[in-house]
């Protein structure tokens, strides 16, 4: 009896070390394609997203100058000019956080477009990697604790994705 559960675990062992196994990111690859590229290229010189990048960096800068007026200034303040100028911080920053939300917004939607074009190719170029090398396993890199970069097929389905334009 001992003899056979030994045997039964050797065999699952060998069958287990013949089994064929690798990771994949499926965000990363989409990202890396040209055509994800392409779109974010896209977006980060759009006249909108360019101005309000250039505003978000005024307002900041407008936010430091105040900061410094206070530093250097702000002992011979009365306490109404201590608060006007606090209250101008506070009405700046506010503007800042606003224009930087529009901005996450604009990203968040290309993203999604991004998504929305790229996962179907992805899962194609995927399951055609699978079918090619016989894999009988493919996990999610980030819950991976390690994997060589020979398993990883990330790479492949993005060269996979580009050709298939």
């Amino acid at each position: 009896m001992i003899a056979v559960l030994i045997a039964g675990i050797a065999i699952s062992g060998a069958a287990l070390a013949q089994s064929k196994v690798a990771v994949f990111n499926l965000q990363a690859a989409i990202m890396s394609t040209d055509i994800a590229k392409s779109k974010v290229n896209a977006l980060k010189t759009s006249s909108e997203y360019s101005k309000l990048q250039s505003s978000a960096e005024s307002i900041r800068a407008e936010v430091q100058k105040l900061a410094e007026d206070a530093q250097k200034n702000g002992m011979t303040w009365s306490e109404e000019q201590k608060a006007e100028q606090q209250r101008k911080m506070n009405f700046k920053r506010s503007d800042f956080e606003t224009t930087v939300k529009k901005m996450r917004a604009m990203e968040a939607q290309v993203g999604q477009e991004i998504q929305k074009i790229m996962a179907p190719k992805a899962k194609n170029a995927l399951e055609a990697i699978i079918k090619d090398q016989k894999l009988d396993l493919v996990l999610d890199a980030s819950s991976a604790y390690y994997a060589g970069p020979n398993i990883d097929l990330t790479e492949a389905v993005v060269k996979r994705m580009n050709a298939d334009k």
